[in-house]
């Protein structure tokens, strides 16, 4: 597509946004609304070509991690990886916590205001589930086992 033809193309999706005349000269907030409108419209359709861009961005600077010699990544640090992990399987375990507590709280307001509750209690116990789970994966990682006691207490 020609440059010309995206930008008219562009224009007059823009323009698609149909607003009375009589707001629009009154009202400041209706022509705000309309530009902001039209800014949403511009942006949905270079979604795409922004995305590309970023990803391109991306590329580029992991590629500018190593050395210009052909150096090390991460400094020549071989434990920068494996610590990196281990800290977003611990975030991540957190966060799934958090959000099991929330989940949780939530349906406790729903089921007191008797509206459905069970998807936010399912979500919060699944989120404990996954975060239990993760908890688990960051044990693991630090080289701890464990231990499963199967005399039942005696």
């Amino acid at each position: 597509m020609r440059p010309n033809t995206f930008r008219n193309w562009l224009r007059s999706q823009a323009n698609t946004v149909e607003i009375d005349q009589h707001l629009l000269t009154c009202s400041r907030a209706a022509r705000t609304s309309r530009r902001l409108i039209q800014a949403s419209v511009i942006l949905n359709a270079l979604a795409p070509l922004l995305a590309s861009v970023a990803i391109f961005s991306l590329t580029a600077v992991s590629a500018m991690a190593q050395g210009p010699g052909g150096g090390t990544i991460f400094g020549g640090n071989d434990q920068t990886l494996g610590n990196g992990v281990r800290e977003i399987i611990k975030w991540g375990r957190n966060l799934l916590f958090l959000l099991g507590i929330g989940g949780l709280m939530w349906a406790a307001v729903n089921y007191m205001t008797e509206k459905n509750w069970t998807k936010q209690a399912l979500g919060g116990v699944f989120c404990f589930a996954f975060g239990s789970i993760a908890s688990l994966a960051y044990s693991f990682s630090q080289g701890n086992a464990v231990n499963l006691d199967t005399d039942l207490g005696n």
